[in-house]
């Protein structure tokens, strides 16, 4: 028996879902083959629509290509044509010439809605005032994952209800009524558990995430935003990533696990709170007292120079087991001392890389300290066990700091290096030997390196 026969005693149903599995543009294509595939199409339960494909290169009956592509998805989500569709992809421009009609995006997104679909991610570039949603997506019975995205408006109707969506995603969109709306549309969202907000923009954000059943929550802005309050008592894992906010007027998320910080300011800004002449433009003292319970902490090295500025005192992080630090030759570890030391419990302690502006600030935490600011930390009275070290080049500086770690961490059992062969291999060698021999201040001590290839 050959392949093809194999393909063809097949069902229906079965070639469908395989169809499913290889891009929208591929499946269609299966449609020339005969007439039995050209209904199987119509099982696909998983579509990406983009109609920046059906545009040509040149301009010769662009307009006529379009209007085909149009008429093809017309058919493509067809009311009478089942409930199989569970995802569908939408990347299009409304409103710019060879784009998609408003109102062609409203009656497609209706028309899925109508059969049920699960997952709907759309991606708009809008030209114009005419709003791509429908109001009727926030009126879903079926949707579990909704991303949408950006740069429209969207009006949210006063019967707002999500019963079955789980994870939210948005990227640039604004609300009629503000981005405060965006708390309402939270609050109808009841089994909740993941949000991600992204805003290229600059533009004011006030917003309040209040939500008992969410569970991860991503935040990123490339510009500005005014005001966040997160309420989330079973939220796991936050991230929050570009410019730091104004207020944090209320943050209570008692049960994180995990939190990655990048915060910053605009470089100009902190060049003068560097220098005395400024200060920090956010309250960042209340969403660090906020996350206290967190076990797993990633810091960027913006985020600790932002704190140091910040943050005269620092909360005991007692359930704090992992902390990781990003690394920047422009930016100190001033902040390091008062975390470790407010960080009883800390067992494992990750630099991605060990380049840092030398300062007398740092404690004993590394070898760029005083005699006088040595007294004030406490890496000798630390309980870290393991010790990773990424992207390790084999300086006599970066030496010189880890046989500063062997010697100050008493309760040290791994220390895990990860460097890349630099072509020379006499010399990573002698490197890695030099690493091996420094003395250590706990006997349990083993040190693992990992020397990974340049590609």
């Amino acid at each position: 028996m050959n392949a093809k026969d194999v393909i063809s005693r097949l069902p229906d149903e079965i070639l469908g879902r395989i169809l499913s599995f290889i891009s929208t543009k591929e499946a269609v294509s299966t449609s020339v083959l005969s007439k039995r595939w050209k209904n199987v199409l119509v099982l696909v339960s998983n579509l990406v629509i983009d109609d920046r494909q059906s545009v040509p290169k040149t301009k010769q009956n662009r307009s006529e290509i379009h209007q085909n592509f149009m008429a093809f998805v017309d058919k493509l989500l067809n009311p009478q044509r089942g409930s199989s569709i569970k995802k569908l992809t939408l990347k299009s421009h409304v409103g710019v010439r060879g784009g998609t009609d408003s109102s062609r995006i409203q009656t497609w997104i209706c028309n899925v809605l109508d059969h049920g679909v699960v997952d709907l991610d759309m991606f708009i570039t809008l030209k114009g005032k005419s709003p791509p949603v429908p109001s009727l997506i926030f009126k879903s019975k079926t949707l579990v994952k909704l991303r949408l995205g950006r740069g429209f408006t969207i009006k949210l109707s006063q019967d707002v209800s999500l019963p079955m969506l789980k994870t939210l995603f948005l990227d640039s969109v604004n609300f009629v009524g503000g981005h405060n709306v965006v708390g309402t549309l939270i609050s109808r969202c009841p089994v909740l558990e993941e949000l991600v907000v992204e805003e290229r923009r600059c533009v004011d954000w006030t917003c309040s995430v209040s939500s008992p059943s969410l569970k991860r929550l991503h935040i990123r802005f490339d510009r500005k935003f005014t005001s966040i309050s997160l309420d989330a008592p079973n939220l796991v894992y936050y991230k929050h990533s570009g410019y730091v906010l104004g207020k944090y007027p209320n943050v209570k998320l008692d049960s994180l696990i995990e939190a990655r910080l990048n915060l910053r300011i605009d470089e100009r800004r902190m060049q003068g709170v560097r220098n005395g002449d400024g200060s920090i433009p956010a309250n960042i003292r209340n969403l660090i007292n906020g996350i206290r319970n967190v076990r797993i902490l990633h810091l960027s090295s913006h985020t600790l120079e932002l704190l140091y500025f910040s943050c005269k005192e620092m909360p005991l992080f007692d359930s704090l087991v992992s902390l990781s630090i990003g690394n920047d030759k422009e930016r100190g570890w001033q902040m390091l001392p008062l975390l470790i030391k407010n960080s009883p419990n800390l067992e494992t302690l990750i630099f991605m890389g060990l380049d840092h502006y030398i300062t007398n600030k740092c404690g004993d935490v590394c070898v760029c300290y005083d005699t006088e600011e040595s007294i004030k930390s406490c890496l000798s009275s630390s309980q870290v066990k393991v010790l990773e070290i990424l992207s390790y080049q084999g300086t006599a500086r970066e030496l010189n700091q880890m046989k500063h770690f062997l010697e100050k961490l008493p309760c040290l059992e791994l220390v895990k290096i990860c460097t890349v062969n630099n072509s020379n291999n006499l010399q990573t060698t002698m490197e890695m030997r030099n690493l091996m021999m420094l003395p250590r201040a706990s006997s349990k001590c083993k040190i693992q390196v990992m020397v990974l290839s340049k590609k």
